[in-house]
């Protein structure tokens, strides 16, 4: 059930909710790197959410957290990815501060006061060797001092800003393949562990369907919660598998009418209902409208079927709720129907059923409707089919892929919830399992060859078509977003495995090669390559984003 929100106060909801669902998602991504980077002794700089200027700072003992204006991504800054040799090159004039005659300080703002001033004649800073850290300077008479350097030393930059000085030994690269390959598969890994318990917490908020009774929560207005359903088309029906084999059949012969026996307090009662129909490959159903069967245009002598709403989005070419001259929407009735030049009069939903379930579509389908357009005013006027806008189905190929039936029919009723603890676990693994392969089957789509090419880029999101989603869901109630949640946080995960440079799986690649090469790619070389890809993927990113952008106009 969706909850009335509208104008000011749903925005402000999914926009909090926004807030909250990414940053929950990114927190515990870079959580997973922070956590596995100290677990093996990795000097970490920065623990960053969101990108850009930072908006808040705290400093902790070794690192800084942060919160950056932009809420896309985040980052771990760790010690060996910072260019720090640039900071101290021999010849360049640093100041330090000293404790105890050890460097506690260097200072790289020449406008900062500081104990000792010269220029850099010798160093060593990253102990490679297992040796003292040390500084040599030569002062402005030309001699040169030793001062040797605490491991946990500072660099000081004009502003006060400040960077812990890491030696080799705590650095990222310092660390054994098997040890970096752990701490960039921590933040995804994490993304994983989010989701599987935000399913179990929607598993055991809800429970799971109990299939071995006949008693039910149902919405058709002739049920009510706890009647048992006992026969279904004349057929004994003893638990909810029974039911789900009648109506199997009734789906096999392209049925629509449904007659129910049913006992409501002792007593028996029998019902004749039309079932739900939706044609999910072109985005039609009857759900919503008033009549499930051929009835008179309002107004008008003519015959045809209401149209309800639209259950799935067919592109530009869509059934929308937003009505749009040559379009179908609520409220119409179709009265004929057009597939590639082939025109039939409308004369059931079971005909219609019948049509798209033996139409097998492996190319473009050019499909049209002639209809009676509801107007404002309540009258109605007639489309004609060459002037409906086409509507092109979904593959067979394209709905196989992301597991959906091209046609559902259901007639509102639900089986008994139960809680059980094993149950509930099997169903939040399910959960998680349907996320996972949905991103692996997404992409197969846009990648593979394709005769068809019904998705593409620009039908992903990015930050604004997800706060779109958020808005979506904030009325259907907290289970759904939670959801939701649970969907992105793998989607997250599973896109920062990928083998692209400039993510995590990009550089775990760089790691395999270094692992069966037994030589690292060199810095420069990976530096290069990641900012090209991290380049690209802006591009897609903005690419993507105004696409979003002109979804909402639209």
């Amino acid at each position: 059930m969706f909850l009335e929100l509208s104008g000011f106060p749903l925005i402000l909801l999914a926009i909090i909710a926004f807030i909250v669902i990414l940053g929950l998602i990114i927190c515990l991504h870079e959580a997973g790197h922070f956590y596995m980077a100290k677990k093996f002794d990795v000097l970490c700089h920065d623990y960053s959410i969101g990108m850009g200027p930072a908006i808040y700072k705290k400093k902790g003992k070794e690192t800084t957290f942060c919160v950056r204006a932009i809420p896309i991504g985040g980052f771990v800054s760790m010690a060996g990815e910072e260019a720090t040799d640039d900071f101290t090159k021999v010849g360049t004039k640093v100041g330090l501060n000293l404790e105890d005659d050890i460097v506690t300080e260097i200072i790289l703002d020449d406008a900062k006061d500081c104990m000792i001033r010269g220029e850099i004649n010798d160093k060593d800073l990253d102990g490679k060797d297992g040796k003292d850290l040390y500084i040599t300077l030569m002062d402005d008479m030309g001699e040169t001092h030793y001062y040797q350097v605490s491991e946990t030393a500072t660099y000081v930059f004009e502003k006060n800003e400040t960077l812990q000085l890491a030696p080799y030994y705590r650095t990222f690269d310092a660390k054994k393949i098997w040890q970096r390959i752990l701490i960039l598969f921590a933040g995804p890994f994490m993304n994983f562990v989010l989701a599987f318990i935000l399913y179990l917490i929607i598993a055991f908020a809800t429970g799971v369907p109990n299939y071995d009774s006949n008693r039910g929560y149902p919405s058709a207005s002739f049920l009510a919660p706890g009647d048992q359903i006992t026969s279904v088309n004349g057929v004994s029906t003893n638990s909810w598998l029974d039911f789900q084999r009648e109506m199997d059949k009734l789906y096999d012969n392209y049925g629509t009418t449904v007659h129910i026996t049913y006992s409501h307090n002792n007593e028996e009662h029998t019902a004749t209902m039309e079932t739900y129909t939706s044609i999910v490959s072109i985005g039609l159903t009857n759900f919503g409208a008033k009549d499930f069967t051929l009835v008179k245009v309002p107004k008008t002598e003519v015959f045809g079927l209401e149209v309800g709403k639209s259950t799935l989005s067919n592109g530009k070419n869509s059934i929308r709720y937003k009505r749009e001259e040559g379009t179908l929407s609520q409220g119409d009735y179709i009265t004929k129907i057009s597939i590639d030049g082939e025109t039939y009069t409308i004369e059931s939903w079971s005909q219609i059923i019948k049509l798209f379930k033996e139409m097998n579509v492996t190319t473009s389908v050019d499909v049209r409707f002639e209809y009676y357009d509801l107007k404002e005013d309540n009258t109605y006027s007639l489309v004609k089919l060459e002037d409906c806008k086409s509507i092109e189905p979904y593959t067979d190929e394209l709905l196989s892929n992301q597991r959906i039936e091209k046609i559902a029919q259901y007639i509102g009723v639900a089986p008994e919830y139960h809680f059980s603890f094993f149950e509930c676990i099997g169903v939040a693994a399910k959960g998680f399992w349907n996320d996972f392969t949905l991103i692996f089957r997404t992409l197969g789509i846009l990648i593979a060859p394709s005769s068809v090419r019904q998705v593409g880029v620009s039908d992903l999101s990015s930050v604004v078509g997800i706060f779109d989603m958020v808005k979506q869901y904030i009325g259907a109630g907290f289970i759904p977003l939670l959801s939701l949640t649970a969907l992105l946080s793998v989607n997250i995960g599973v896109m920062n495995l990928l083998p692209i440079p400039a993510l995590d799986g990009g550089r775990i690649v760089f790691l395999i090669i270094e692992g069966i090469t037994g030589k690292k790619v060199p810095k420069k070389v990976e530096s290069i390559i990641n900012l090209v890809f991290m380049g690209l993927l802006l591009i897609l990113f903005v690419f993507i984003t105004y696409n979003d952008i002109l979804r909402l106009i639209h």
